[in-house]
């Protein structure tokens, strides 16, 4: 190991893996009820489309037929929602951060990437949560880190439960 200043240094691939289980955590815990009303949202539009298609396709083909596309496309999405998600996460994540360094001290958490360094306040997180192989910090809905906890450079991750908890005021929730 190398000698640090930061009593924790961690290396994360944002891989797909990091991305699925950053994706779960968000949905299990700070999406859970916005995830919940969009998919079923698109549940119940999708299957009013359908049945009012069906039932208007014989006197209007085309408003039948712009309908049942309509309902499928709708209960395909509310379907594959966490691909949907997966997409989505993948399309923000910007050329030169799929690496991220993170370096934990007493006042911030410090993110280096190829293309940038971010640097997040414990003040700013909203909710810590911990899987069997990744933790999630998210600092509101829309917005969190992915660290792997077999990425620890410097320190461990059961120490790390401790000091991340202590710093943020937040209880580590475990899924």
């Amino acid at each position: 190991m190398s000698e640090s200043i930061y009593p924790f240094v961690n290396k994360t691939n944002y891989d797909l893996a990091a991305l699925r289980a950053l994706n779960d955590l968000a949905e299990k815990t700070v999406r859970k009820e916005k995830s919940k009303r969009t998919r079923t949202l698109c549940y119940v539009i999708g299957a009013v489309c359908l049945v009012g298609g069906m039932l208007v396709y014989n006197m209007q083909n085309t408003i039948g037929s712009l309908l049942l596309i309509y309902g499928v496309l709708l209960l395909w999405v509310g379907f594959s929602w966490k691909n949907w998600q997966l997409r989505s996460t993948q399309r923000q994540l910007k050329r030169g951060m799929s690496v991220c360094t993170y370096e934990f001290d007493d006042e911030e958490i410090i993110c280096n990437t190829e293309a940038v360094v971010n640097r997040y306040s414990y003040e700013q997180v909203e909710a810590v949560v911990a899987s069997k192989d990744f933790y999630a910090i998210f600092f509101d809905m829309n917005n969190g880190i992915i660290i792997d906890r077999k990425g620890f450079i410097e320190g461990d991750d059961m120490f790390f439960k401790t000091f991340i908890g202590q710093h943020t005021k937040i209880p580590v929730q475990d899924v």
